[in-house]
């Protein structure tokens, strides 16, 4: 009974290899969170296999985690509790002394960008620099840009890098080195003739390990099948369904069927679209994740823990131990196995 991942080995790590070696900054890998969907310690083992130096991580755990395997420096991405290993480079914004009083021995200042998370003004990147330098080392400015970008993402770093200088910080005092998410391959290159002194550090996540969707497949198994001859009532909460097929497949909320990301519904196409969903819903129109012969499955009710209750219309149902394709968000879902091809 599980959802599997399979991954195309040799097309996936060709990917990965194309990534690094066609980039014109340090890929610097980002592995965090489900660890977009491989596992954590996979994807620090895959970072060692490319020979890169540094990989960056969210949290304390995580970089406890990727240190068993990775033997390089690890970047913690946001301001967190104080990390003793010698390896991990601390990201600090102004409120970093309320996490740690201890002054880490490298890291990162981060600048607060256009996303408004965390960060220091320029104004206030000089007294921050002469802080944390008296006991450790600068490992660069850190900016995290939006991934909808309204303006040039190059023109914003530009400013910024000019106001810095201006102010008489000189590169050298944060180690010529600029860390950067989500940065345009034409504004990367801009960037690096505009300031050829600066060595860029590109952290790169979902690109990177699921940039190659197609060496990627997600199978769910029928586990049970049953033949509806008249409307009947089914499931937890005896939702009426009509004549068909009840199929019982693998993969429910535990692993993140069913479970949608919340989004600001802001600009109206995305307001008309769930008026409509709502709208279809009532209806009994409930989409699910799961594909057969490329035929969509619709949910019979909510996914249970494990396994999913679907209704098929049609003939050429599948059977009992048939493998359905699934569609999910690979970040948001926990798979029972990944399976290297």
């Amino acid at each position: 009974m599980s959802l599997i991942l399979h991954v195309a080995a040799e097309k996936w790590r060709t990917h990965l290899a194309t990534v690094v070696a066609n980039s014109e900054a340090q890929v610097v890998p980002v592995i965090k969170g489900n660890g977009y969907g491989f596992g954590i310690k996979v994807l620090a083992q895959e970072a060692k296999n490319l020979n890169l130096p540094v990989v960056a991580v969210a949290t304390i755990a995580e970089a406890e985690e990727v240190q068993s395997v990775f033997p390089g420096e690890i970047l913690l991405l946001s301001p967190s509790a104080h990390s003793d290993s010698e390896r991990v480079i601390h990201t600090i914004s102004p409120h970093s002394s309320v996490f740690s009083a201890k002054m880490p021995k490298k890291f990162v200042l981060e600048l607060l960008s256009p996303i408004h998370r965390h960060g220091f003004s320029v104004s206030d990147l000089g007294n921050a620099l002469d802080k944390y330098s008296e006991s450790g080392k600068c490992e660069g400015i850190a900016i995290h840009l939006p991934i909808d970008q309204k303006t040039s993402a190059s023109e914003w770093i530009d400013k910024n890098l000019q106001s810095i200088t201006e102010r008489g910080i000189d590169p050298t005092e944060f180690n010529n080195s600029v860390w950067i998410s989500h940065i345009s391959e034409k504004d990367l290159n801009k960037l690096t003739k505009n300031w050829p002194q600066i060595i860029w550090k590109v952290r790169i996540g979902t690109d990177l390990w699921l940039g190659d969707r197609a060496a990627l497949k997600v199978k769910a198994q029928v586990l049970d099948l049953h033949a509806i001859q008249r409307p009947t009532r089914v499931g937890y909460r005896q939702y009426l369904i009509g004549r068909g097929w009840l199929l019982v497949v693998s993969g429910g909320t535990s692993n993140g069927i069913g479970l949608e990301v919340a989004t600001p519904k802001r600009d109206f196409l995305s307001q008309v679209k769930t008026l409509t969903k709502s709208f279809l819903n009532l209806f009994g129109w409930n989409p699910s994740p799961f594909t057969w012969n490329g035929k969509n499955l619709e949910f019979a009710e909510a996914p249970h823990m494990h396994l999913s209750l679907l209704t098929f219309k049609g003939k050429d149902a599948p059977k009992v131990g048939s493998e359905l394709d699934v569609d999910v968000r690979f970040t948001t879902t926990a798979f029972d196995q990944v399976v290297f091809d």
